[in-house]
């Protein structure tokens, strides 16, 4: 039976789809040459800068700027970059390098290479060969000398050495000098199991394989061995192979995967997670082995299913253990995990934490975490801890989507790259606090409740199991800051050299993005609706900022382009607010022209975004095309009530649809609506309770939300309750107190007050928001005989990745508007 009725919905569903068909066709010829840019990289001196052109039609091409002339060169099929205050170096698909001198423009071609490696402020740079292996040493003006064959891999030591990995013998190479300073005999590539540089004490630490038995050697950077040892053949069972900071080795072998296709699952309501959840989590734990290396002391660490994941910190004497299930719940989007330490040969629990969002340890005994409203630390060898924020009068954390149960750190904690100092964010303030004097700082001294700050230097060490490392750590002498106004669409810039706060840019109506950072420049792009993407640099030391690129050049004639305007209101609380609308080129007042509402949470903002007209769309939308087809193109912002999203987003879209016709000519019988995801949900509610609309499409969007609201993500495996109760939906409660809630927002419920023209579609392998919701309505409708189309598109998830997809999406929801609105 079920069979038969999918197989009768799917014909019907081509059928449907082929309705519009046969209409207007674009042409995506003709946005060939629109590009945005990616931001690469910028020279020391700011004399040079790097970045990618990402063509309409997925060309990708590597440019290099100099930002003093403005004159570019591109490369195509770049695999790999490096750029300096002397070098440029691509290495290219057809395994090709080409160097070129910054200084003296001379350029030189070397073929069949596989691997490069330069840095920084060094005259000498490495190679590595494609067929021979063979390593080469580079150095300006551009001289070769062969270093040794056989090589597999370069991994960095510190800013001057790498160690080379050869299938003969390793080694350690200098750029200072471009030769060998040290060698390894006993070490060849094919034999390493394992290599841990411990940079501090300038020591490498080998795990090999001889003669079938794993030995364990330790050699200093000048080539003098300090540990040799073959280890228990116990640990040949193990998969995985590490150190901790001291004499600690580490092995681990993952669980064996548990699969249920044969076996009966039992799901009990006092699991700590859904079973399938749970069990995933089990497969991903591990067992492992610990061997102190000056005593000879095993230490066992067996699988824990509580446990998700477990860290050796503090000189090897401790174990961090993270229970992500331990506060389990279906109301919050994200789990928030219980931490406690562990003595690694007692097995005591010496501290724990019931709710830690976010945790560090740092030194020999500190532990940084946030717990509730505070930034805490705790201190192992006292047994004592101190709350770090509360004498700061000010708030640290923030509330998630109006739910005043979840609340979140008000941003990430950073480290300097010594890590003396912390960085913490309050919500209207960055502070700085020395872990040894104690004492803190405001560094951004602002007073303005409606302006918040967030650090954006990126430098990140990252983790291994069972050794913690992982730190934002600013290694620049400074922190790039981004100023934020509470209104969503102004930012701004600001740098702090440990001295002052200076000011880049003010509060504007643009999108600062893509900061890359070196010792005395700063790069980034800026936009907006009405400004392709531009790239600027700002000079630490001279405090000077200038655009260096402007893209587009060549095809944004402003005449010809959408125009985009910002218009604020009071909203009907009285409330100062703002619409962005996009106008038709050659917009004239005494013509009147058809509308397209697009609905989310704040599509008003996406003023800050610029859109070049183009049929691949992940939405299967472009307001900038749309436009040009003689769209006026409308933007609300939605103010949210608790237990109302349909109602706000209704009464938000009215009061934008008033505000903008009271200065620009649109047909009222003459406008469409559209959204996804959660503006598909908005879209559903407000045709449901709006006559106004002649066409909608939602995309990828929820209709039944009660059916949502039982059901499990197919991602994560966890109840969708959390969508509701924590995320944009804003309900206050659960669905048994909140009922008529529930139902009162719930699209197919009210799917027989709907009289606009209806195109729904999704992904068939949509993981956030089940395909069958769009089916739902589909079915709802059909039920009553309203117009109603459904698109259903096979290997495709929330947005459309498929190229093909995107452009046959554009053109047919173009074509839909264009039948009922033209």
């Amino acid at each position: 039976m079920a069979t038969k009725f999918y197989a009768s919905l799917l014909a019907l569903l081509c059928f449907c789809c082929g309705e519009i068909s046969g209409q207007k066709v674009l042409d995506d010829q003709r946005f060939d040459k629109w590009y945005k840019i990616v931001n690469s990289d910028i020279s020391n001196n700011g004399h040079w800068s790097s970045f990618n052109k990402i063509y309409d039609n997925s060309e990708k091409r590597m440019v290099l700027l100099n930002a003093q002339t403005k004159d570019t060169i591109s490369f195509k099929n770049v695999v790999k970059s490096f750029l300096n205050n002397n070098l440029f170096v691509v290495l290219q698909s057809d395994n090709s390098l080409l160097i070129i001198n910054l200084k003296t423009k001379e350029k030189k071609v070397i073929k069949d290479v596989s691997d490069f490696n330069f840095k920084d402020d060094f005259q000498y740079g490495f190679i590595i060969t494609r067929s021979s292996s063979q390593l080469v040493s580079i150095c300006q003006p551009f001289k070769s000398s062969n270093i040794a064959q056989g090589v597999t891999k370069i991994q960095p030591l510190d800013d001057d050495l790498s160690l080379v990995l050869g299938s003969d013998f390793s080694f350690i190479v200098s750029y200072k000098t471009g030769k060998i300073i040290t060698r390894f005999d006993s070490i060849k590539s094919q034999e390493l199991i394992n290599h841990t540089p411990d940079i501090s004490n300038r020591l490498s630490k080998f795990i090999v394989k001889d003669s079938g038995r794993l030995k364990v050697l330790f050699y200093n950077w000048n080539g003098e061995k300090r540990f040799d040892k073959y280890i228990d053949n116990k640990f040949n069972d193990f998969t995985g192979f590490g150190f901790g900071d001291h004499d600690m080795l580490i092995a681990s072998r993952k669980n064996k995967p548990i699969s249920y296709k044969d076996s009966i699952e039992n799901w009990y309501s006092n699991d700590l997670a859904l079973k399938p959840n749970f069990e995933a989590r089990k497969n991903r734990d591990f067992e492992a082995l610990l061997l102190n290396l000056s005593t000879g002391e095993q230490i066992s660490n067996e699988s824990d299913p509580n446990v998700s994941n477990r860290y050796l910190i503090f000189n090897d004497q401790y174990i961090l253990e993270v229970l992500d299930f331990a506060n389990g719940d279906s109301d919050t989007e994200f789990l928030i995990p219980s931490i406690r330490i562990r003595n690694v040969y007692s097995h005591k629990v010496e501290f724990e934490v019931q709710k830690a969002k976010q945790f560090y340890p740092v030194g020999k005994g500190v532990l940084i975490y946030f717990e509730n409203r505070d930034w805490w630390m705790y201190n192992l060898h006292s047994k004592k801890k101190e709350n770090l924020t509360s004498k700061i009068n000010e708030n640290f954390y923030r509330f998630n989507r109006q739910n005043e149960s979840n609340i979140n750190s008000a941003g990430d904690l950073f480290f300097s790259n010594n890590m003396s100092k912390i960085y913490l964010t309050s919500v209207n303030n960055l502070w700085e606090y020395d872990l040894n004097s104690k004492t803190y700082k405001n560094i951004t001294n602002s007073s303005d409740p409606e302006v918040s700050f967030k650090i954006l230097n990126r430098a990140v060490v990252t983790s291994a199991p069972l050794r913690w490392t992982r730190y934002r750590k600013i290694k620049e002498n400074y922190i790039l800051i981004k100023v934020s106004h509470k209104d969503d669409i102004r930012e701004g810039l600001s740098v702090y050299d440990d001295k002052k706060l200076e000011r880049i840019s003010g509060l504007d109506f643009y999108k600062l993005d893509q900061f890359v950072c070196s010792t005395s420049n700063i790069s980034f792009t800026k936009e907006n609706a009405n400004t392709p993407y531009m790239l600027e640099k700002y000079n630490i030391r001279d405090k000077t900022l200038k655009v260096i690129y402007e893209s587009n050049k060549e095809m944004f004639q402003k005449e010809k382009f959408p125009k985009a305007e910002l218009i604020d209101f009071r909203d009907d609380v009285g409330n100062t607010t703002y619409v962005s609308v996009i106008l038709p080129p050659g917009y004239h007042h005494d013509r009147k022209y058809p509308a397209i509402v697009c609905v989310y949470e704040n599509e008003a903002a996406s003023y800050k975004t610029f859109y070049f007209p183009s049929v691949f769309n992940q939405s299967g939308f472009n307001r900038s095309l749309t436009a040009m087809e003689n769209y006026i193109i409308i933007l609300p912002r939605i103010k949210y009530i608790i237990n109302q999203p349909g109602e706000s987003a209704l009464r938000s879209v009215n009061k934008a649809i008033e505000i903008v016709s009271d200065s620009f000519s649109i047909d009222q019988s003459k406008i469409g609506i559209m959204g996804e995801s959660f503006g598909g949900f908005e879209t559903n509610y407000i045709i449901a309770h709006s006559g106004l609309f002649k066409a909608a499409i939602s995309g990828a969007s929820l209709s039944d939300i009660t059916a949502s609201y039982f059901s499990v993500s197919k991602t994560n495996f966890r109840p969708n309750i959390w969508k509701y109760t924590d995320q944009s939906f804003r309900f206050s409660g659960n669905f048994y107190d909140n009922k008529n809630v529930y139902f009162n927002n719930n699209p197919v419920f009210n799917a027989d007050k709907i009289n606009t023209p209806l195109l729904l579609w999704a992904g068939k392998e949509d993981r956030h928001v089940d395909f069958e919701q769009s089916i739902a309505m589909f079915v709802g409708l059909r039920s009553l005989k309203k117009p109603v189309e459904l698109m259903l598109f096979p290997q495709e998830g929330h947005t459309l990745m498929k190229p093909e997809n995107q452009k046959k999406a554009t053109q047919y929801f173009l074509n839909w508007f264009n039948h009922y609105l033209k």
